[in-house]
């Protein structure tokens, strides 16, 4: 099975400036995702982006392929799908062919490699469809609330006939944490997404807490957890 590690690294940011160049374990953000898929076996390494500068660097780090994303395909509102079906077409026409994506994103650097080798092994020996890694939730549901104008509710609601104490509720709730999607390119183009409730599998990874890097907080949170 041929396999692509597809990093989506366009140049537009709102939360912080430049994301994938802020300063991460030392270095910029977007060299640990990049570092992390040469450890992968039997896996080509992509990324995809719309910056020059972001793609001097990804060769200058071992990225061979002179790709750069359309502007259309790199607004706040693109989807990040449409951009893998671009880098498809465009190797394609290369005659080179993949039969899964992996997708790593840059803003979720903090990965064990152990477990994202587990998971693509689960994935190929299982011939599964599709699989996303989901990590235990910081904050429970029934302490969590959804506000709609001046009224508000809990998600989960309690259970009056239950303790609820934090260390009583059940160890059963999970986020899908944005580290790792994983997907047959079949699947990917039926369904247009990586995940569908009916196909895909989930790999609960050991990370706690999950960090996904969209606002300066989180990048002080994931140096602590590096």
């Amino acid at each position: 099975m041929r396999i692509l590690a597809f990093i989506p690294a366009r140049k537009g940011s709102k939360g912080i400036k430049n994301k994938n160049f802020v300063i991460f374990n030392k270095k910029p953000l977007i060299f640990s995702t990049i570092k992390f898929c040469k450890k992968l076996k039997n896996i080509t390494t992509f990324v995809s982006t719309d910056s020059k500068k972001i793609l001097s660097y990804a060769k200058s780090k071992g990225i061979k392929y002179d790709y750069i994303r359309p502007k259309k395909l790199s607004t706040d509102k693109s989807k990040v799908i449409n951009s893998i079906f671009h880098a498809l077409k465009w190797f394609q026409k290369r005659k080179i062919f993949f039969d899964a994506i992996i997708m790593l994103q840059p803003t979720a650097p903090i990965r064990k490699l152990n477990e994202v080798r587990k998971m693509i092994k689960i994935f190929k020996r299982k011939n599964l469809k599709s699989i996303i890694s989901v990590t235990r939730m910081k904050e429970h549901p029934c302490e969590c609330i959804e506000t709609k104008g001046n009224k508000w509710n809990f998600i989960v609601k309690k259970d009056k006939k239950k303790s609820n104490r934090r260390q009583d509720y059940p160890k059963n709730f999970f986020f899908i944490d944005g580290s790792v999607y994983l997907a047959k390119v079949s699947f990917l183009k039926k369904y247009r997404t990586f995940i569908n409730n009916n196909y895909t599998k989930i790999f609960k990874s050991s990370q706690y807490p999950g960090v996904d890097i969209d606002e300066k907080i989180d990048l002080r949170i994931a140096n602590l957890f590096k």
